[in-house]
């Protein structure tokens, strides 16, 4: 493969000299649960799909996974069933090795590897859940290090933390060590952090970052974190490339809510979250398919998460397709030079307060349903969401632009109805009955 890298601009990820769109689904017990014949039929569907990119724990997430039979450990256990952090298993790291390379050569899938899930570094809110996990200093550097000379030449992304909100100093100590060591071993390699919701990124590690993951997540307090979150990112300098890497999965449990994530919802946070300058890609995960579920395990993250679905129903959720065509939408209209452009709303739909309480995030009608607008700085490419069918007025006008629309909930092209004039183009309502999507493309 050629190597992934960060464009000049600090807005995308580059493959070679062509933009790469990082669409990446979620599947974080990949190393420890799948046979190899399993991990080649998974692969082979989000390839299908047009996913880029798949997210991967080296280490077992030991809060919250599958227990069952037969699942693979990094390291000899205990007497007490703990991890040995002086006995590593190499059988473990070879496979893992092994499932790199395939993902790699043979699916055109580039793997995103998290290092050091946050049960692993001291006191961390998981650490709180598994205190028997956290590493040594000695077990953390030589762990690493493995990690590093293991796959640092299949050009894996490493994500050096996971979950973590990084305002714990002992924590982040650990973290600017890990990506020190990384890129010492691994210089070909890029490096990222898997952030929580509300994570406060410190400086040096963000600095030691190529690219920035923000994380939604599955709390129904949060759903206006999808565009809210992208923005002290974005202030940042430089400018690096910025992704929601896990909105809400498909099918889990509205956390302080009811019921479950649908896929409208997952696809109403997926382009949010892209207007909102989150835009070097995606991410996606079904509940079900990232600890790779098996009706005969028991999954320790019942209560709120609620059960998941067997591996092989959660791979075929419908909310996958819609990540499917916002690649390809990715791709033909280049939408990593989107910037949040809320400004340009003539009726300010977008500010909020439509059919709820601003900023509430509540688990009420209408709540975080608002109108999306992004731009390029140029307005070359101007980007509407609508998540129900409405006028719409945006202060722009797009007469010498190419107008196409979307039925999202359809993945169907619609005929767009503007009306021009005074320097701006109002959208009249379209006949669908989900939500919809509005590209407007300079032409002349």
């Amino acid at each position: 493969m050629s190597r992934l890298t960060v464009d000049p601009s600090g807005t995308h990820l580059r493959l070679g000299e062509a933009f790469f769109p990082l669409i990446m689904d979620t599947a974080w017990s990949s190393f420890a649960d799948p046979s190899e014949e399993e991990w080649r039929s998974y692969l082979a569907t989000r390839r299908r799909q047009g996913f880029t990119c798949v997210a991967v724990s080296v280490l077992p997430i030991l809060h919250d996974r599958d227990e069952r039979a037969g699942s693979r450990d990094p390291f000899a256990l205990d007497a007490v069933g703990h991890p040995d952090f002086d006995r590593p298993d190499e059988g473990y790291f070879a496979q893992a090795r092994e499932f790199t390379r395939i993902a790699h050569e043979e699916y055109d899938l580039r793997l995103l590897l998290v290092v050091l899930w946050n049960n692993y570094v001291p006191g961390t809110w998981a650490a709180a859940r598994t205190p028997y996990a956290v590493m040594a200093d000695k077990h953390r550097r030589a762990y690493v290090e493995r990690v590093a000379r293991t796959f640092g030449d299949l050009e894996p992304i490493f994500a050096v933390g996971g979950d973590d909100n990084y305002r714990v100093p002992e924590a982040n100590a650990a973290y600017l060590e890990a990506a020190a060591q990384l890129r010492d071993v691994a210089p070909s390699c890029l490096l990222t952090t898997h952030s929580a919701p509300h994570a406060d990124l410190p400086d040096d590690l963000a600095g030691a970052l190529d690219f920035f993951c923000h994380q939604s997540g599955h709390d129904a307090r949060n759903v206006d974190l999808t565009w809210q979150q992208a923005a002290p990112y974005l202030a940042r300098s430089p400018r690096k490339p910025l992704l929601a890497a896990e909105p809400a999965y498909e099918q889990h449990g509205r956390v302080n809510g009811h019921g479950r994530w649908t896929r409208d919802d997952v696809r109403r946070a997926s382009w949010t979250s892209v207007l909102a300058g989150a835009a070097a890609g995606i991410g996606y995960g079904a509940h079900g398919m990232w600890m790779w579920h098996s009706p005969s395990a028991r999954f320790t993250s019942g209560g709120s998460s609620l059960e998941p679905y067997p591996w092989q129903v959660a791979l075929g959720f419908p909310g996958a397709l819609d990540i499917s065509l916002m690649a390809r939408l990715f791709t033909d209209h280049r939408l990593y030079r989107l910037t949040p452009a809320q400004d340009l709303l003539a009726d300010r739909a977008g500010d909020g307060v439509e059919g709820g309480v601003e900023g509430s995030g509540a688990d009420e009608p209408g709540a975080g349903e608002v109108l999306r607008l992004g731009a390029s700085p140029d307005r070359d490419l101007v980007v509407l969401y609508l998540p129900y069918s409405r006028d719409a007025e945006v202060l722009v006008d797009l007469r010498v632009h190419r107008l196409t629309g979307w039925d999202l909930a359809e993945r169907a092209p619609l005929t767009v109805d503007p009306v021009f004039g005074d320097g701006r183009t109002r959208l009249r309502q379209l006949p669908s009955l989900g939500d919809q999507l509005v590209v407007a493309e300079r032409t002349a």
